[in-house]
């Protein structure tokens, strides 16, 4: 053992390896052989969820809110609530199912991206 663990001929030799490693990364991402590196997070199941349910609670307060407004300032008490919850209800499940389908759409389009490792996976299978 002739060099230290921190040497600078080791601190040489990392360096040159990592940008070796970059090359070929780089040329990997080129010929298609790797997916390109996303530069937005993929949505996770959990983030998923909270995205459709806040999106469906924020129908219901907005319309439940705008009725019970309207309700005080007519003075017909439960009528427009009701109505505008049931108009709220409507709101939500409209905006869960345009918001899951553009997820949806958005997921079909990376796995279109990267071909090389969908063929990967069911080779194995």
């Amino acid at each position: 053992m002739s060099s230290t663990p921190n040497s600078p001929d080791d601190k040489r030799k990392l360096d040159e390896l990592g940008r070796k490693l970059s090359d070929l990364e780089k040329r990997a991402e080129a010929t298609g052989t790797i997916p390109r590196k996303s530069t937005t997070e993929p949505n996770t199941a959990l983030g998923s969820a909270f995205k459709l349910s806040t999106e469906f609670v924020a129908a219901l307060v907005v319309g439940g809110g705008m009725g019970w407004l309207l309700d005080d300032a007519f003075g017909t008490r439960p009528v427009l609530m009701l109505t505008f919850l049931a108009l709220g209800v409507a709101a939500g499940f409209y905006g869960v199912f345009r918001t899951a389908r553009r997820m949806q759409a958005e997921d079909a389009e990376k796995a279109k991206a990267a071909p090389a490792l969908a063929t990967q996976d069911e080779d194995e299978d």
